[in-house]
């Protein structure tokens, strides 16, 4: 009996699919733990509130080059050599990271350390798309994506009492130690893919395929803001109303809330069998839940106010493995990494520009001025996703290659 449910799950594919959200936990624990330990830095270094969204950014870019250089990498040669190579250099990024002193030298080594984590999202998501197909493929690509808010909330839930005891540059190589080792896990998963039977139609140029993309790709650039916005100003913004600690939690809960969403949104995809109005419905939810978080008075009870960031987060943050998905349904097998690597881009892209662009707004405006501006954006993105969810680029390859 016990090997009989060993192999049933073997066959659904469930292993496989714990190690690829194990692999993308260890990552994002990284490069989400940057944002979390912004204010760390801030106050260590004595950086305004635009700088210290720099450090995003810069980690943030170095993810964007990694997944652009990693999804031709990953079409070409497979994810197994892409995530091992990965999994090897990140450590060596992280240790560097302990030693940049000063806000020049913190830009360079956080841009090394997205260099070295960033074609993970790529190979993980690939090897994903392809060992599920049809109508799992939204779901399990959803379960695979909670490894970025998972990580999140538990960089969340440890790293700021953690660096208020021991600084902020400490944790870093342990946790690219712990990357290195899932990472090297979830690739020896990952068998290789038969290669193309002789007489088969060469691949079609990646260029027919990119026209494809383009709205998906400025769809995910302007809803990164959400995700990224309360990624690295939840803390700053709430911990003089609720205390450090309680801040923290918030953005916990708004990163388990984002989990939830991308499991949640995945599987509804499948149902409706449609991708783009599903996108819509999560930036909608995200929209409403930052309209109303700066409306939340000192005197709300905090179980609201948990509840309100949980369900923001699930709309925020829970949109993001539909269009990874979304965009590699929509060109030839061959290119899927790259339509995903290229979704990731722009969402990290999304991610550079705008946390400093928020802080400049907090600086000018106030926490309130900034999280209404962002509400706004998502509105317009969930109303540009329903747009096109009503046309044939809302449905085209929503079924599944």
């Amino acid at each position: 009996m016990k090997s009989l449910l060993l192999r049933r799950m073997r066959n659904l594919g469930i292993p496989f699919l714990l190690f690829a959200t194990l692999a993308q936990v260890g990552v994002s624990t990284i490069q989400q733990g940057i944002a979390v330990l912004s204010f760390a830095f801030r106050s260590s270094l004595g950086l305004s509130l635009p700088q210290a969204g720099g450090l995003v950014s810069a980690t943030s870019l170095g993810v964007m080059i990694a997944m652009l250089l990693g999804g031709s990498a990953t079409d070409r040669y497979g994810p197994r050599p892409v995530l091992i190579l990965s999994a090897c250099l990140a450590p060596i990024a992280a240790l560097a990271l302990t030693f940049a002193h000063s806000y020049v030298l913190l830009l360079c080594a956080l841009s090394l350390v997205g260099l070295t984590v960033g074609a993970v999202p790529v190979g993980g998501a690939r090897a994903v798309f392809f060992r599920f197909t049809g109508p799992r493929r939204g779901t399990a690509m959803g379960i695979r994506q909670t490894g970025v808010p998972l990580g999140a909330a538990l960089a969340a839930a440890f790293l700021p009492a953690y660096a208020a005891a021991h600084g902020p540059y400490a944790p870093w190589l342990f946790l690219a130690v712990l990357a290195c080792v899932l990472g090297l896990l979830f690739a020896v998963q990952i068998t290789k893919a038969p290669a193309q039977a002789k007489g088969a139609p060469p691949s079609s140029p990646f260029g027919r395929d990119l026209r494809m993309l383009l709205f998906p790709s400025l769809l995910a650039f302007c809803l990164a803001a959400g995700q990224y916005g309360l990624l690295t100003y939840t803390v700053t913004s709430e911990a003089p109303v609720v205390g450090l600690a309680g801040a923290g939690a918030l953005l916990a809960g708004s990163q388990v809330g984002g989990v939830v969403g991308r499991v949640l949104f995945g599987a509804v995809s499948d149902r409706l069998r449609t991708r783009s109005a599903v996108i819509a419905l999560a930036a909608g939810l995200g929209a409403l839940g930052i309209f109303l978080v700066p409306r939340l008075g000192a005197t709300v009870p905090y179980g609201l106010r948990m509840l309100l960031y949980f369900l923001t987060g699930s709309g925020a943050i829970g949109w993001n493995a539909l269009l990874l998905t979304w965009a590699g349904e929509r060109v030839a097998p061959e290119h899927a990494a790259r339509a995903i690597a290229l979704i990731g881009a722009s969402v990290f892209a999304g991610s550079v520009a705008f946390p400093p662009l928020i802080g400049e707004a907090a600086r000018v405006g106030g926490f309130p001025f900034a999280w209404i501006s962002l509400a706004a954006l998502l509105a317009l993105a969930a109303g540009a996703a329903l747009i096109a969810s009503r046309g044939r680029a809302g449905t085209e390859g929503a079924l599944g290659k």
